[in-house]
Order: C-alpha cells, then sequence, then structure tokens
C-alpha cells in the first residue's frame, strides 16, 4: 500500500444511502459495497457524508482536496486534480461571456497536470482511497481504455493490485509516464471486442477467488471522485453553474456532477438551483439520446450495435449497457435538471476539436470534441443565455504535449486472448484460460 498517504480517514465519515428503499448503511470492511442488501430492482447507493457543508483542504492534492465528499478510508499524495479557468477564446467566439473550462488533462500553464489525460484519473484516485490497509486480492477494472490508464497510474503509485480488462481497439490508449510495476496486470479481449465484452469478461474474473470488482458506475467513490469537476469549479466560481456540459459513454461522469450538485444545494452558500446537464453522444452510436427523446427509461438494444459501436470518432463513448434507467442513473439525473441530449457527428466533432485547439491553444480529446460541439448547437438553439455561467467539462487534452514533454511509454498486456476463445471455450473455460495466462 501506499506509503505517502497522507492522511487516515474514519470510515464512519459517510454511509451509503438507496434511492429506491431509502435504506442507509456502512461500507464493507473488506470490499465495496457496491449494491443495497435489500430485495429491489438494481440502484445506484449514493454517499451520503456527515460534512453537510462543502469545504476544500488546500494541504492536500487532487481529488483528495474534497475529502470530505469522498467515500474513501485514506487520502494519497501526488495526484493532480481539475484546473478550471475562464474562457477568453472558445466563449467570447460562441457569444458566452461565462463559459468556465474544466480542464482535465495536460498544460501546466493553466494548472493542468493529468499525465494519463483524463478525467478517469479524479475516479482512479477516489477508488484506490477508498481501499484500506490490508486487502490482498486484486481490483479488477474493465475499460475502453481511458479509465484503464487512469487505473494503471493511480494503482501503480499506490501499491493496489489490479487487474486492467480491455478491448483490443483500446490498447493504442494505454500508455503511461509511470513504469509497470508486476502487481498492476493487464489482459487483452482480441477478435471482435467492444466494451462490453470486457465488462463481461472482467465481471466474471471478479467473481472468481484472488479478485474483487471495482464495480463501475455502482461504485460510490468512483462516481464521487468524478463529481469534484462540479466543486472545482464551484471552488473557482463561487457559485453552481447554471449549465453543465459533457460528453457521456456510460454517463457516470454526468451522475456524478449531478450528485455533487445536490450536495452544494443542501449547502445552500453556493446558490440552490440544479444545473441543467447537457449531454452528449457520438452518432452514428446514440442510444441514450434515442430513449431520452422517447421519454422513456428503458434503454432499448441499438439493432447493430456492436458494430455502430466500432465506428464512432470517440470510441470511449461506446457503452453498449449504460446505467441510463437503473434508479439513481443517468434517465433520473436528466429529468430532476431539465436536461437535453444532443447527436453529435465525427465531422461535426473535428470541427469542434480544431475551434478548441483555434481559440484556447490546446488539443481536446475526441469525447471532449464531442462536448464542445454540443456546446455549440445549445449556442445555435438559443438554450444558454450570453451571461448563463456555463461549465464545459474538457474530459481530456493536452495528449499532444504530454507526449513531447513526458514521453509514455505504452502498456504491454500480461495476457490475451480472443472472442473465439469465448465463444469455444464458453465463459468458464475462457476465464480458466485467462487465469492461466496470468499465472
Amino acid at each position: 500500500m501506499d506509503r505517502a498517504a497522507k492522511r487516515q480517514v474514519s470510515d464512519d465519515h459517510y454511509s451509503l444511502r438507496c434511492p429506491t428503499c431509502g435504506g442507509s448503511f456502512a461500507d464493507r470492511p473488506d470490499r465495496f459495497l457496491l449494491t443495497c442488501p435489500e430485495p429491489h430492482a438494481p440502484a445506484l447507493l449514493r454517499a451520503q457524508y456527515r460534512q453537510k457543508r462543502f469545504v476544500a483542504h488546500p494541504e492536500q492534492t487532487g481529488v483528495f482536496r474534497f475529502f470530505d465528499w469522498l467515500p474513501i478510508r485514506r487520502t494519497l499524495s501526488g495526484g493532480a486534480g481539475s484546473a478550471v479557468f475562464q474562457s477568453t477564446g472558445l466563449g467570447p467566439t460562441l457569444g458566452l461571456s461565462n463559459l468556465f473550462v474544466i480542464w482535465n488533462g495536460w498544460w501546466p500553464e493553466k494548472g493542468g497536470l493529468m499525465e494519463t489525460c483524463t478525467f478517469k484519473e479524479l475516479e482512479a484516485q477516489a477508488v484506490c482511497g477508498r481501499i484500506g490497509d490490508g486487502w490482498q486480492d486484486s481490483l479488477v477494472v474493465s475499460s475502453a481504455g481511458n479509465t484503464a490508464r487512469a487505473f494503471h497510474q493511480a494503482c501503480t503509485r499506490h501499491g493496489v493490485p489490479a487487474l486492467l480488462v480491455v478491448p483490443g481497439h483500446g490498447l493504442p490508449l494505454l500508455w503511461s509516464t509511470t513504469p509497470s510495476q508486476p502487481h498492476v496486470r493487464l489482459a487483452v479481449l482480441n477478435g471482435g471486442a467492444d466494451y462490453a465484452d470486457a465488462i463481461a469478461l472482467g465481471n466474471g474474473i471478479a467473481r472468481t477467488s484472488g479478485y474483487f470488482p471495482e464495480g463501475g458506475a455502482l461504485n460510490a467513490a468512483r462516481r464521487d471522485g468524478m463529481g469534484t469537476v462540479v466543486l472545482a469549479t464551484v471552488e473557482k466560481t463561487g457559485r453552481v453553474p447554471r449549465h453543465y456540459f459533457q460528453a457521456v459513454g456510460s454517463g457516470t461522469g454526468a451522475i456524478a456532477a449531478w450528485e455533487a450538485n445536490l450536495r452544494l444545494a443542501e449547502d445552500g452558500r453556493f446558490g440552490t438551483e440544479k444545473m441543467r446537464l447537457h449531454l452528449s453522444q457520438n452518432a452514428p452510436f446514440t442510444p441514450m439520446v434515442d430513449a431520452w427523446e422517447a421519454a422513456t427509461r428503458d434503454l432499448a438494444q441499438v439493432p447493430g450495435g456492436r458494430e455502430l459501436a466500432a465506428s464512432i470518432h470517440a470510441p470511449v463513448l461506446s457503452n453498449r449497457n449504460p446505467p441510463y434507467g437503473i434508479a439513481g442513473g443517468l434517465y433520473d439525473a436528466l429529468s430532476d435538471t431539465g436536461g437535453y441530449m444532443y447527436r453529435v457527428t465525427a465531422d461535426e466533432a473535428k470541427a469542434a476539436g480544431r475551434l478548441f485547439e483555434t481559440t484556447e491553444g490546446s488539443d481536446i480529446d475526441a469525447a471532449a470534441q464531442v462536448a464542445v460541439a454540443s456546446l455549440k448547437q445549445a449556442v445555435a438553439l438559443g438554450r444558454i443565455g450570453p451571461h448563463d455561467l456555463v461549465a464545459l467539462n474538457i474530459t481530456g487534452g493536452g495528449q499532444a504535449r504530454l507526449h513531447r514533454d513526458k514521453r509514455p511509454a505504452a502498456l504491454q498486456p500480461q495476457a490475451t486472448i480472443s472472442m473465439d476463445d469465448v465463444r469455444r471455450e464458453g465463459e468458464a473455460g475462457a476465464l480458466a484460460l485467462l487465469r492461466e495466462a496470468l499465472a
């Protein structure tokens, strides 16, 4: 475990509340409590904190500056948090006087010090902080690419044993400025696998001895770590934004933003209104947009969804089984905030990326390009007032600069299996092959 941990945090500073039955539960001492123990339909357990006022702790780093509102057992040193700055280029170009950029990436002059160039670094830090001393089993994390990159860094730095499971197309996204260590391993699923297949494989191995599941959207630490983008914005601006823009694959980050907003509204010192969520997907893969426009929480299976997901400009937005309809999920977040969803084509995203780089001065990743394009759409539709306080979550950026400055190394898998193995051997056989490869 991390010998540089700066502070132990009392377990009783938070509990976990179910939005369906209203039950309140203590966390498990040996694992994460991911689901409500009562018998009812699935729901996202939400952390409740003893500290009801928003407090930032400048002596801490990264997400741990907001440890009062994180379901963690310890703080960790050396992590980076979101940088927030007022737009001086994109905002005026779009006619917005109060556009604030939430920068998650590498841009030292702006305070952007995320060496993974993704806001998944926020969730990885928080999840590692939720792991107490004495845990021996490996944390299993399934990812389309960016999340695995972030967890590789956090788990390597803080001594957390982990297995990262990614589809083959995500391998080019896996690089690190932190040298690999034996306690963090990478498994790749080839043969046309997508993110949903990686999740299924990861869930399978997490049920076996020696492993435990990170939990994805079910993990309150993951959500509240990402929710610090809103806390950092309020710390900078002094109030809750009126509008919040983000591209979504699973929607977990947007749910996190909503949950952080609810805590800030309960505090009341930064405004009590709910910021309107403006969320976007990359066409032609837009299952959540389709469901939201149909006014249903039932997410239909998209015909040819696997092929559509593989075709999009921003592959990290390709989750085929997102937490959309679950109680406390994205449908509820959009409904509660009067939110909007947008379809963004590859051409629109690329044009938005060029606009951001021209007006602000840094490259941004494909998912962030989708978010900028949705902001342009919202302005054109008259959904934002020229003086409204707007938060734009750039979920990843600065990779070109980071690669010049830091020269990160590509990550190499310790195990590789194919979808052919899964089809031929079945889940049990494929898991046996994976465990053998990792032995």
